[in-house]
């Protein structure tokens, strides 16, 4: 069958400008036969051409401080352990807790912390911390990770956001925005996966919403020969970006139903499952940082599991095991795990002793944090705990450490600054060290 390909011309850096490339589209399109092909199809086919930066980052949260015991660092032997057993993976050697039987088959994908130490165990303060990288300041809002890495990777000819959030925090008041960054930065927020919020899709036809926008525009440029350019010219902006982002094709990676019902059912039924397959898609289309936020279905306390610990990891672990294996893997069999890093991880987690009924409380000492793709070298162990979990033995790793190790893998300096909405400097990460290992 003969293929034609299109050839893009790209600046300097590699970066193409979106007019650029649709006239270059059209013409080559023209020129290769490919009149039958829809618009539509060759913008998504050539949406990573409208990337600024090379690689994502998709961050699989456990909100509320999974068990180190009952997923991936458990103690067999030890009257901390409990009743869960360990099974083998697919690397020699490491076990892993039983209720995660399909990620012990790509262990070979993960490279894996059980050493990660910080000082903070209450919800609230751990959780800024760890999605954040900094130590709460009652003067800074500090960004979510995701809204620094949008300010980088911002690109206004890009259709899709530059950060969706998917599925809801368990505890919204505990949640991280873009803090000083500004609302520009902050997440578009996909609450179930599959459905676009209502107030994204046009309730008029393209045409309609077209007329309305040039008339819109008509009377700002009167507004501003009166005094109100500034603010004329960021509500066009707004308005130009949010035009685009509800009329591109772009916006059909949202539409879980365009996957095949086999792949669907390989992520599992469950909002974490099918927020991971959206992931893939996202990723695929040139997103540069996803959020899943996993909370469970049991109730509100997500993996907080102070009471219930033995009935309630096993079923937290059943909803997020398939997801999280048939994502790694999905991302790997399409050649996309490369450039994109995978993080699963909660911030803290749970004490090595344990109520009659499994309920842990908070502990940051000896938690878990997975990492893939992005050049992570997976199938080894960083870090370990003495044998009853209770302390650190060998190569603790830090918060700071993690997000220095970030920017290593999304090509960003962590000692660089960026500016706040209020014309502040900020480090990307103050102090901490790449976690060498890794790579």
């Amino acid at each position: 069958m003969h293929k034609s390909f299109v050839q893009v011309n790209t600046s300097g850096d590699g970066v193409i400008g979106r007019r650029g490339f649709l006239k270059q589209l059209g013409v080559a399109g023209v020129g290769a036969g490919l009149i039958g092909v829809s618009w539509r199809d060759l913008l998504i086919a050539k949406a990573n051409e409208l990337r600024k930066h090379g690689k994502s980052m998709i961050l699989l949260w456990m909100d509320g401080g999974p068990s180190q015991f009952e997923t991936f660092n458990p103690k067999p032997g030890s009257e901390n352990q409990g009743p869960s057993g360990e099974i083998k993976t697919n690397i020699p050697g490491l076990t892993i807790s039983e209720h995660w039987p399909r990620t012990a088959q790509v262990m070979d994908k993960i490279a894996l912390i059980r050493s990660m130490s910080s000082s903070e165990r209450d919800h609230f303060r751990a959780i800024k911390l760890v999605r954040t990288g900094y130590p709460i300041k009652p003067t800074i809002a500090y960004p979510t990770w995701g809204s620094v890495v949008a300010h980088d990777r911002w690109d206004a000819d890009f259709d899709l956001p530059a950060f969706v959030r998917i599925c809801q925090p368990r505890i919204k008041t505990r949640d991280v925005n873009a803090g000083v960054l500004g609302a520009k930065y902050e997440s578009f927020k996909i609450d179930v996966p599959g459905e676009l919020p209502p107030d994204v899709l046009p309730r008029v036809s393209p045409e309609v919403l077209a007329r309305r926008i040039e008339l819109s525009s008509r009377f700002d440029a009167q507004f501003a020969e009166q005094g109100g350019r500034k603010a004329v010219q960021e509500k066009q902006a707004i308005y130009d970006r949010t035009s685009r982002f509800v009329l591109s094709p772009l916006l059909d990676a949202f539409k879980l139903d365009q996957e095949p019902a086999k792949l669907r059912a390989a992520y599992g039924p469950t909002e974490f499952g099918q927020a991971c397959l959206l992931a893939r898609r996202l990723v695929e289309q040139g997103v540069s940082f996803i959020e899943i936020i996993n909370g469970g279905t049991l109730n509100d306390q997500g993996w907080d599991t102070h009471k219930r610990g033995f009935e309630e990891n096993p079923k937290l672990a059943a909803e997020t095991d398939p997801g999280y294996a048939a994502l790694l893997t999905d991302l790997h069999d399409r050649g996309l795990l490369e450039n994109t890093l995978v993080v699963w991880m909660g911030e803290f987690g749970r004490t090595p002793k344990f109520q009659k009924d499994g309920g842990r409380d908070h502990y940051s000492e000896g938690w878990i944090t997975c990492l893939s793709g992005g050049g992570v070298q997976g199938g080894q162990v960083i870090g370990a705990t003495d044998k009853d979990g209770v302390k650190v033995t060998d190569r603790p790793v830090r918060v700071q450490d993690l997000f220095v190790t970030f920017c290593h893998v999304l090509g960003m300096d962590p000692r660089s600054e960026y500016t706040t909405d209020q014309d502040q400097p900020l480090k990307l990460v103050e102090g901490g060290e790449l976690i060498t290992e890794l790579f």
